[in-house]
């Protein structure tokens, strides 16, 4: 989603609540669409801020646990071959023989 479309969605809601509440404590019509016409242009600037900062914050939010796992777990290069493990059988060497 961007911020267009947040934007755009914050200026709906701005702009039917603002008419809704002017129309129910009986504003004059002509008041009423022209404060919510400015509601609406004040929502999607908001709205386009509020995503972009909702972005921000979620991408370093990412980037700084992104960091903590390459830290945490340093790349074997892969070229290396990787150490075997011994296997324990559980059985001591004199007693491994028939």
């Amino acid at each position: 989603m961007s911020n267009r479309v947040c934007g755009a969605g914050m200026a709906l809601l701005g702009f039917s609540l603002s008419l809704i509440i002017g129309l129910w404590v009986d504003n004059p019509f002509v008041t009423v669409v022209l404060r919510s016409l400015l509601v609406m242009g004040l929502f999607y600037l908001l709205g386009c801020l509020l995503f972009a900062l909702g972005q921000r914050a979620v991408q370093e939010n990412f980037d700084n646990e992104v960091k903590k796992i390459e830290e945490s777990e340093p790349v074997r290069p892969e070229s290396a071959p990787a150490e075997p493990q011994e296997v324990s059988t559980g059985q001591t060497p004199a007693a491994a023989g028939p």
